[in-house]
């Protein structure tokens, strides 16, 4: 009986080990990004002003899982190396969209993530919270994309047309959008 009870945990225990692992998909080793959704919202900031929120959220996956800078320091570097996510935002101007130049202040810092394990494939959902203190231009949408540690470029993906008029009476004109 101590065999058959020997061989039915062995062959148990098994079952479980193989059924546990995870699948390990292939993915490039150039991250993709995938726009999910723009939603904007009103709240106070600390020093109680009434302030827009508008909140990007997006999906990324990376084969190598090479997403995320280190902190900085107190060495002055390029914005490639400071930066890993950069929008670029586009006003309507009464006939078409143009690009809105020289907002360095829509470049973002992905933390340092490192996956543990044999899988290094990276997915996740990034959420970005853009401040607009006041409203400097009512119809827009964005671009954005992503790098990796290996200055590999994402796709660029973009967001919906965003309709911010209306806003500018509710909201204080402390300062301006960027």
């Amino acid at each position: 009986m101590n065999s058959f009870l020997s061989v039915f945990l062995l062959l148990t225990g098994s079952l479980l080990i193989l059924t546990s692992c995870e699948e390990i998909r292939s993915y490039p080793e150039t991250p993709e990004v995938n726009y999910k959704g723009f939603n904007l919202f009103k709240t106070t900031d600390a020093l109680g002003n009434d302030i827009i929120i508008g909140q990007l959220e997006f999906e990324f996956v990376d084969g190598d899982g090479n997403i995320g800078n280190e902190p900085p320091g107190d060495t002055i570097q390029a914005d490639s190396l400071k930066y890993n996510l950069f929008l670029s935002l586009y006003d309507f101007d009464r006939t078409e969209f143009r690009k809105v130049e020289n907002l360095s202040s829509l470049n973002f810092r992905i933390p340092y993530i490192e996956r543990q394990g044999q899988n290094k494939t990276l997915q996740g959902t990034v959420t970005v919270d853009l401040e607009y203190k006041t409203i400097k231009y009512d119809t827009i949408f964005y671009t954005f994309y992503i790098q990796d540690r290996d200055f590999n470029h994402s796709n660029t993906d973009t967001t919906e047309v965003i309709i911010l008029a209306g806003f500018e009476e509710e909201v204080s004109d402390s300062t301006d959008l960027n």
